[in-house]
């Protein structure tokens, strides 16, 4: 044993950190030149730094969650579990002591809001996380319709109107700056809220945030509205194609992209033999009545004739 104690001092005085090599599996320090393992316990020098976000400089911490808009504080306060055990794993019998935790994770829970502000933003963001499931939302949405609810706070533009809509027109003007096909009618149905009331909301928040927001892209409503109806996908392929027609002719300005799609949806159906889909069903998918889908029929046949054209599809 102080053999190899003896050949390892001199493998510490001899040999660089260029003569040895560092077996990641078990941790060991290994010198290259006789075997002999020079050290067993490796002690991690670097700083724990795990990058949250792309901005390295600026996103780094230690421990804890990352900062999230959609949190009331940031994300910055302590949270105290609710599985009252101790530092080792094992659980807190001593009634005195469980008692007087509870008592602190009471304290530390009121503690961490006290203006109303800070109470809004609780009651709002919860909305928000239920909004993320019901509407399948991606966190950089949440993330940005939690600023957006966030602004119109401090200019006190939600001030007289319900959290339920202000919170469901911030995730609408969210979805359409992240181009995400979600429509009014959608959105107000997930809130359980009037249609007129989440376009009050979103009317102020974009007027008195001065938002510049992006058009709705139709093909993205188009293959929204096939996959719900269960259109085949070549069909899909045509009505795009159609769509594009209907852009650069610019007849859909000004009207409602669902009541456009839907048309050139049932229009394709059947020029390409799909006639089990109805006006209907396309309406009912689309959140519009038949006389708007009739409507838009007779545009599009007066000004495309193309659309009108009967086409047989060989299916065998």
């Amino acid at each position: 044993m102080s053999k190899n104690c003896d050949i390892s001092d001199i493998c510490r005085r001899k040999h660089s950190d260029i003569h040895s090599v560092t077996d990641p599996t078990t941790g060991e320090i290994i010198c290259i030149s006789c075997g002999t393992v020079i050290s067993d316990r490796i002690a991690e020098t670097r700083p724990e730094w795990s990058v949250i976000g792309v901005n390295e400089l600026y996103s780094r911490s230690r421990t804890g969650m990352p900062m999230s808009l959609a949190v009331h504080d940031l994300g910055l306060s302590t949270v105290i579990g609710r599985n009252n055990k101790d530092f080792s794993g094992k659980t807190i019998v001593d009634v005195s002591t469980r008692s007087i935790i509870e008592r602190i994770r009471t304290w530390d829970y009121r503690t961490q809001t006290r203006t109303s502000k800070g109470q809004s933003l609780i009651y709002a963001f919860r909305q928000l996380n239920n909004l993320k499931e019901k509407l399948a939302l991606p966190s950089s949405v949440i993330e940005k319709a939690a600023y957006v609810y966030r602004k119109a706070q401090r200019n006190e533009i939600v001030r007289g109107r319900t959290r339920t809509g202000a919170i469901a027109a911030c995730v609408y003007i969210a979805c359409r700056e992240a181009r995400i096909p979600r429509t009014f009618d959608e959105v107000a149905r997930t809130t359980n809220i009037t249609r007129k009331e989440l376009s009050n909301a979103y009317i102020a928040i974009v007027l008195g945030l001065d938002l510049r927001i992006p058009l709705i892209d139709p093909i993205k409503c188009l293959v929204k509205l096939a996959n719900k109806t269960h259109v085949d996908e070549k069909i899909t392929r045509y009505a795009i194609g159609y769509l594009k027609q209907v852009i650069d002719s610019e007849i859909s300005a000004g009207k409602d992209p669902m009541s456009i799609v839907a048309t050139v949806l049932y229009l394709t159906c059947l020029q390409y033999g799909d006639e089990s889909k109805t006006q209907r069903s396309f309406a009912d998918a689309a959140g519009i009545s038949d006389v708007t889908i009739r409507n838009r029929r007779q545009e599009l046949q007066n000004k495309i004739p193309s659309l009108t054209s009967k086409k047989v599809v060989n299916r065998s």
